[in-house]
This record gives structure tokens, C-alpha cells and sequence, in this order.
């Protein structure tokens, strides 16, 4: 007989949609003597509800994952009051996917603030006629997200930590129409957001921030700029008027299309030597100016076709992790949910010594930091 459990988390989930369900699965159950924060690329564009490997589960949720259900719930219902995505009219975008790309360009830098916002969103792929319940839709972002912030286009590159995480790329100014594009990138993330749905995409956190116009920290320049980081890092941690030979000032030298030039972090910069007392205004000015050269223009174009779709008031509940949640889900794997799901055939089980030596090179190799 099968057996059924009932917790406060079925409880709550019962009246959750199966989307605010499915991002709530990303939220790990903080365990207060130990966190994970193992990240890896998500393959499927159906991920399987995911918790940190290595935390406790415990019945109750911690007191962020309740603030955060509640968040995304009070989010959702405040979209569907609005009408957003509720028609009458509908926002249909016919597809061939041999031309993904540029089909989903025009269709949705044609539509006006109306359709993005109110249209009831169809997707029909090219000779493959049929009533959109989800499928389509569902694969459209999917696929598309993978095109678009692909790094081999330009338009975006890897973090400097790692290969799945992008951000802007400074040489995304070479591409054709790069302010289109990027005022598209940003329509689509918000279309996905209002509509419910992943993308197969993963930011760095500055990324979040920028959607949401939140400043940005020291910790957010390590993704970009390591060695830079590591050097601002130092200056914080110590007392710059002891070290006379630094002989900072409010202006930083950069290199561009070869020629060497000097850029002032505010007005008369290069005359305002460093103290003590102001730096920790020349460390947010310097981290600002590091995080936005050569994509400022990018970014603000982004945004904005972000906010013609979605109402910066509505998105302003969120902080920049949780936007993250919403937007991509998470990237970490719970290798014990994938070892109880996995199935064996050939004569291998979970004890089999190849079984056992698989699990074990995977718990050290593509999840070197999980505790499990």
C-alpha cells in the first residue's frame, strides 16, 4: 500500500500553482550549522525540484522561505489583478524553428506595452499546429534563453569564476543593433517572468541588481574581476594613509582601443586624494565604475525592455537572489535526489563498485563543494 504523508509543506503547496511550487522547491531549508553553495549547469529544461545537498530537511521551513512563499504568492495575485498575461486579446508569436531567433525578435519588438502586458501568450511552432497548454511555451523560453544569452553571439560572456554564469559582455558593442537586442533581452526575461516560466539561463548577481536598481557591493565585482576584487579587498581591510606609496586619488586610468586615458570617478577626482575618511565612498565609486564599464549603455537598454513588461513597483518586493529564483531557478544539484532517482540496468545497483565509484567521482569532481 502506498504510503502518504501529510506536512505543513503539502499543506501549503496544495494552494500554490504548480510554477510558485516549483520555485519554492528551489529554496533550501537552512540548516544553522551548515550552508552549501554548489552551483552546476542545469540540463533539462524540466529541472526536478532541487534542496542543497548536505542540509537538514526539516518539516518546518525556515523563516526566509516562508517570507519568500509568501512574497512570490502576494507577487503572482498582484500580476493577475493588474491582468497581466489575463488577455482578452492574445500575444501570439508564430515560430519556425529554424529562425527561432530572429521570428522571436521581430514578433515580440513589434508588440506594443499592451500586448506584453495583457496579451495571453500563444506559441506556434511552424507546421506543428496545435493548442498552447504550456508545451510550446514552455519550450519556447527554454530554447531561446539558451540561444540568446549563448556567449558565442557576443552579446553575453562567462563570469570569470566559471562557465555557466554569464553577464554583459563589454564587446557586445560590436554586435549590429546591440541596443535592440539588448532592449529584447530584456522583454523576454520579463515576458518569462509574467508568464511562469524558467529560463535556461543563470546570471551573476550584479545582473539581478541592475534589474531591480539595486547598488551594487564589493562581493558583486569578485564574479568579474577577480585580481581587481582581491585588490579592493585590501584596501578596505587596511589603513590607506599608512601606506604612502599607493598615492590614491579619485580617478582610475583605463586602456581603450589602445589609447591609455584617466577617468575621474567624480568631479575633480583626479585632485582628491583617498583617505581614511572617504573610502569607503571611493570603493563604491570604483566598484560602480568597474561593474558598468563598457556595458552601462547595455545594461539600461535591458532594463528597460525588462520594465516595459513588468512594472518595476511589482518586482521591487524581490531582493536580487530571490529574483534569481524566479527567473532561472538554481543551479545547484541535489545529488542524493539524484542518486535515490536514478535508474540502474545490466546487472548494476547502487552497491555495484562501478556504481559506488561514480557517485564518488561525481561528489568530487562536478560537485567538489556539496556535503553529503
Amino acid at each position: 500500500m502506498m504510503k502518504i504523508e501529510f506536512n505543513v509543506e503539502t499543506a501549503r503547496f496544495g494552494s500554490m500553482s504548480l510554477f510558485e511550487q516549483e520555485i519554492m522547491s528551489y529554496v533550501p531549508v537552512v540548516d544553522s550549522r551548515q550552508t552549501t553553495n554548489s552551483r552546476s549547469p542545469r540540463n533539462s529544461p524540466q529541472p526536478s525540484p532541487i534542496a542543497s545537498p548536505g542540509l537538514s530537511r526539516h518539516r518546518v521551513p525556515a523563516p526566509y522561505k516562508r517570507d519568500f512563499e509568501a512574497k512570490l504568492r502576494n507577487f503572482y495575485r498582484k500580476l493577475e489583478s493588474k491582468g497581466y498575461g489575463q488577455g482578452p486579446g492574445k500575444f501570439k508569436l508564430n515560430i519556425r524553428r529554424e529562425h527561432l531567433l530572429e521570428d522571436a525578435f521581430r514578433r515580440i519588438m513589434s508588440a506594443n506595452k499592451k500586448e506584453l502586458q495583457k496579451g495571453k501568450l500563444c506559441v506556434v511552432w511552424d507546421n506543428e499546429e496545435g493548442l498552447d497548454y504550456g508545451g510550446p511555451s514552455r519550450e519556447f523560453f527554454f530554447l531561446l534563453s539558451r540561444e540568446l544569452f549563448n556567449p558565442y553571439y557576443g552579446l553575453f560572456e562567462y563570469s570569470a569564476n566559471d562557465t555557466y554564469t554569464v553577464q554583459i559582455s563589454p564587446m557586445s558593442a560590436f554586435v549590429d543593433n546591440y541596443h535592440d537586442w539588448f532592449r529584447f533581452s530584456g522583454r523576454l526575461i520579463g515576458l518569462a517572468l509574467v508568464h511562469q516560466y524558467l529560463l535556461d539561463a543563470f546570471f551573476t548577481r550584479p545582473f539581478y541588481k541592475a534589474l531591480l536598481r539595486h547598488p551594487v557591493a564589493l562581493s558583486d565585482l569578485e564574479s568579474l574581476d577577480f585580481e581587481f576584487h582581491q585588490s579592493l579587498q585590501w584596501i578596505k581591510e587596511h589603513d590607506v594613509s599608512l601606506q604612502g606609496e599607493l598615492e590614491l586619488t579619485f580617478a582610475v586610468t583605463e586602456e581603450v582601443f589602445g589609447q591609455v586615458l584617466e577617468r575621474e570617478l567624480k568631479p575633480g577626482g583626479r585632485n582628491v586624494p583617498v583617505t581614511e575618511k572617504n573610502k569607503k565612498e571611493y570603493l563604491e565609486r570604483i566598484v560602480r565604475w568597474r561593474l558598468e564599464r563598457g556595458v552601462a549603455e547595455q545594461t539600461e537598454s535591458l532594463v528597460k525592455g525588462f520594465y516595459e513588461v513588468v512594472d518595476p513597483r511589482l518586482v521591487s518586493v524581490f531582493d536580487a537572489r530571490e529574483l534569481e529564483l524566479v527567473i532561472a531557478g538554481t543551479a545547484e544539484i541535489d545529488l542524493i535526489d539524484w542518486r535515490h532517482n536514478t535508474e540502474y540496468r545490466g546487472g548494476y545497483h547502487d552497491q555495484h563498485p562501478v556504481v559506488v565509484w561514480f557517485w564518488q567521482t561525481i561528489e568530487r569532481y562536478v560537485i567538489p563543494n556539496s556535503e553529503t
